[in-house]
């Protein structure tokens, strides 16, 4: 039975995680700089920006360890993981997209900018779990680990 090396996976779900929070707070700042929203715009608050991010970047750590647990081929497994995450990369949009037709949304300050950076908030960790989860240099299969 492979297994992969949990040491180094562990590893590199804190390295995207540390990324991604970094990333997406210095989006948020540039956000709220950039398009003049309030203080209170929830999705700039930090509180979000960093719950969310590692939230997400978790949920997409446990489906890649079940993707491995599932595969002894980790090609299949990145296969299919990659599969998965760009479906819910591109789910995680929905909302950021339908804020002009929510009026209970109540966001006072979105602009189509803040939409769009919001966006790419969601590309900005997606794109960071695919690339450094799915590397086979950084998890190798280990048979005796």
């Amino acid at each position: 039975m492979f297994r992969m090396n949990k040491q180094k996976f562990i590893k590199v779900v804190a390295m995207v995680t540390i990324l991604s929070v970094i990333g997406n707070v210095i989006l948020a700042v540039l956000g709220r700089v950039v398009s003049d929203t309030p203080d209170t715009f929830g999705p700039y608050m930090y509180g979000p920006v960093i719950g969310l991010t590692v939230a997400g970047i978790f949920a997409a750590a446990v489906v890649y360890y079940v993707m491995r647990l599932k595969y002894a081929d980790a090609v299949k497994a990145n296969k299919h993981f990659l599969i998965i995450s760009w479906a819910v990369l591109v789910l995680s949009m929905v909302p950021d997209i339908l804020i002009p037709w929510i009026p209970e949304a109540d966001m006072v300050g979105w602009t189509y900018v803040v939409i769009a950076n919001l966006m790419l908030m969601h590309v900005v960790a997606g794109g960071l779990v695919m690339y450094y989860l799915t590397r086979k240099e950084l998890l190798p299969l280990q048979a005796n680990q």
